[in-house]
C-alpha cells in the first residue's frame, strides 16, 4: 500500500509514520521538508504527489488548512473506491471538552463536519475515516499531567482502521483514555 502523510515528524504523525512505514511506502509531506500545509500552493502539489497513493493521512494541523487539503483531494478521490482518506481531527471538537480557546477546536470542529458532509454524499466511494483523539502525550499538551494516551497508541488503532477491508468504513474513530 502507498500512503501520504502530512505532518511526520513528531506526535501522532511520527508515530503513525513509525508503524505504517513497516509494510508499506509511506510519502511524507511536513514543514520540515518543505510543504507547508498552510500555502494553498503547497496544498495543491501535495494532492498532486499524493494521487498514486491508497491513502491520504490528513493529520498536519495549521488552522483552516486540513479543511482545504481535505476538499482539494475530495474533488480527485470521492468517486474511487479504492482511496482512503483519514483526517485526524480531536475530540476538543466539542464545547467543553479542551478549554482551548485559541482556534484550535473551532478547526478540528471545521474539519470533522466537513468530513462528514462529504462522506453522506450520495455518490462518493472514496472511504473516509476521521479518527477523534482526546489528550496525547506530545508536545501540545505538556499542561496536561493525567489521562493522555500516547502517540503510539493512537497509531495503532488508526492502522487498525486503514487495513480493515476496503468495504468496511470506520467513519468515527473517538479515542481516549478515561482514567
Amino acid at each position: 500500500m502507498k500512503i501520504a502523510l502530512t505532518g511526520h515528524t513528531s506526535g501522532i504523525g511520527k508515530a503513525l509514520y513509525d508503524i505504517l512505514s513497516v509494510d508499506n511506502e509511506v510519502v511524507c509531506f511536513s514543514r520540515t521538508n518543505g510543504y507547508d500545509i498552510s500555502k494553498v500552493r503547497i496544498m495543491e502539489q501535495i494532492v498532486q504527489e499524493s494521487m498514486e497513493c491508497d491513502v491520504f493521512i490528513n493529520n498536519a494541523y495549521a488552522g483552516i488548512s486540513q479543511v482545504h487539503i481535505l476538499n482539494i483531494l475530495w474533488n480527485f478521490w470521492k468517486r474511487d473506491k479504492t482511496k482512503t482518506i483519514v483526517n485526524i481531527s480531536s475530540l476538543s471538537k466539542y464545547p467543553g471538552i479542551s478549554g482551548n480557546e485559541s482556534g484550535y477546536s473551532a478547526h478540528k470542529a471545521a474539519l470533522s463536519h466537513q468530513a462528514l458532509l462529504l462522506m453522506f454524499n450520495g455518490n462518493r466511494k472514496c472511504r473516509m475515516i476521521n479518527v477523534n483523539p482526546g489528550w496525547v502525550d506530545t508536545n501540545m499538551t505538556k499542561k496536561v499531567t493525567e489521562n493522555k494516551l500516547t502517540a503510539p497508541e493512537c497509531a495503532e488503532q488508526i492502522a487498525y482502521a486503514i487495513n480493515l477491508p476496503q468495504h468496511i468504513e470506520i467513519g468515527e474513530l473517538s479515542l481516549w483514555r478515561p482514567y
